[in-house]
């Protein structure tokens, strides 16, 4: 919950047991807690700080979702700008990954979370729940986009998205913009249907998981980000040559970081400044500028506008919850047909 510390919520009724001791024991023991939830001993840094934002009065609560890179190393990204905002600007922070896409856009509309590092579809998400506003966007080079593609086999003979028709993909999250909701965009585009005409859709959960089911063999075509398939190919994962992005979208607002509408206007403008400054400060290099998925960037922009991140709604504006309800169902069908067949095989093995 977004609490201000500075009216405390009533202590719960004593122990069964503290009764016997003396007032002033209860009422020191009381006001201990008090201090340590709202003017007690920081530490400076993000991740589990101890203590009162200079700003807020309390830690702010900060959730990133998840990277194909691990929780671990999301945090790692993520940690030196916070800490270094902790420094220069007297903000605590706790930072954790989300369990999900949809676990951080639960979070930041059941006021559990202060801040949050989206994507573009969770940001919209969020907002539609009155639980989000817009605080930063990463630039590198001038540039706050990055791209969707349908990667295929170099030579699987699909050279865009109409040739799909009665192929398999492979998407990542549900919830994830460039790995779900712009590949079955750019498929509606081309005048196919995803559930009937497409041969079967496998939902793997993450872009790099999408891709190694292309590699393996087991669908025909991915929906990733471009980010995540050069990733890959740097990483030794993948061929470059073996593969091909048939499909690639517009331009996608980079993944924002986001603010719950309700902190005080004090604290956002804080954070605005923060974000927006702390390229420039002593001590930060370019190393500690991070955005999804571990990339480096140049800055933080402060004044990005939420125009460019409605756009991007309205070219996914086709893919509707009744049309991603359709895509799971049909992966839950197949998945229990395969099952069903292995089991049948299994039995007849045995006989």
């Amino acid at each position: 919950m977004l609490l201000d510390c500075t009216q405390p919520t009533p202590p719960d009724p004593p122990a069964r047991g503290l009764s016997k001791l003396p007032i002033y024991s209860l009422l020191a023991g009381i006001m201990a807690l008090l201090l340590q939830g709202c003017g007690g001993q920081a530490d400076g840094k993000a991740d589990g700080a101890d203590g009162e934002s200079a700003a807020s009065g309390r830690v702010l609560q900060v959730m990133l979702i998840p990277a194909d890179t691990g929780a671990d190393t999301t945090l790692d990204d993520f940690r030196p700008v916070f800490n270094a905002i902790s420094e220069h600007h007297g903000l605590q922070f706790d930072l954790k990954v989300g369990t999900s896409y949809a676990a951080v856009v639960e979070g930041m509309a059941n006021e559990q979370i202060d801040i949050a590092f989206l994507g573009p579809v969770t940001l919209y998400q969020a907002q539609q729940r009155d639980a989000a506003e817009l605080l930063a966007v990463a630039v590198k080079k001038g540039e706050s986009s990055y791209h969707s593609i349908i990667l295929t086999r170099a030579d699987s003979g699909i050279k865009d998205a109409k040739g799909l028709a009665g192929k398999s993909i492979a998407l990542g999250d549900a919830n994830s913009t460039s790995s779900f909701q712009y590949p079955v965009a750019m498929i509606l585009k081309a005048g196919l249907d995803p559930v009937k005409d497409l041969e079967r859709i496998v939902i793997t959960g993450s872009h790099s998981n999408a891709i190694a089911a292309l590699k393996e063999g087991h669908v025909d075509a991915a929906g990733c980000s471009l980010n995540a398939f050069e990733k890959a190919v740097k990483a030794g994962i993948v061929d470059n040559d073996a593969f091909k992005a048939a499909v690639v979208s517009p331009g996608i607002p980079n993944p924002p970081l986001a603010m719950h509408p309700k902190l005080p206007e004090g604290v956002k403008a804080t954070l605005r400044e923060a974000f927006g400054t702390i390229h420039e400060a002593e001590g930060v290099t370019p190393e500690m500028i991070r955005g999804y998925g571990g990339a480096q960037y140049d800055r933080y922009d402060t004044e990005f506008p939420q125009s460019r991140f409605d756009e991007a709604m309205v070219q996914l504006a086709p893919v509707t919850k009744e049309l991603v309800g359709e895509i799971v169902e049909s992966v839950a069908d197949t998945t229990s047909s395969i099952r069903a067949k292995s089991r049948a095989g299994e039995r007849t093995a045995a006989k």
